[in-house]
């Protein structure tokens, strides 16, 4: 290293602050039990609530109710929320693989392929 390594400032903190080899920055670490934005989400989003549908009471959980309301949105014309609801379905549906059939050779085809073979197959006559 250089001489400027006893220089402090951006990026540079003191040498005797500096992390040792091997020390990490974070020792405790995460602490056991802590939860992430996705766990509590998804627990969110599994709770059931009470509906009425139909006239009739029916639980579903607040993920379908959102699913629902969003429906129900679209199918009044709201075009933003048909965008949104057709989004999420266009990524849920499998991509269709159309298996199309190739075009059956032609005569010329043929000739191509015998005019190739015969200039790039080695003569065995030759040798």
């Amino acid at each position: 290293m250089s001489d400027n390594d006893d220089h402090t400032g951006f990026t540079r903190p003191p040498r005797n602050s500096r992390f040792k080899p091997g020390q990490s920055g974070n020792p405790k670490g995460r602490p056991k039990g802590t939860r992430n934005l996705k766990t509590d989400l998804d627990n969110l989003l599994r709770k059931r609530v009470q509906i009425r549908e139909d006239g009739e009471q029916r639980y579903v959980s607040r993920q379908e109710l959102v699913l629902l309301a969003l429906f129900e949105r679209a199918a009044k014309g709201d075009a933003r929320a048909a965008t949104q609801l057709l989004g999420m379905i266009m990524k849920l549906e499998p991509k269709e693989t159309r298996k199309e059939e190739p075009a059956p050779l032609t005569e010329s085809d043929h000739d191509i392929v015998a005019d190739f073979l015969r200039r790039n197959t080695p003569n065995t006559q030759e040798s």
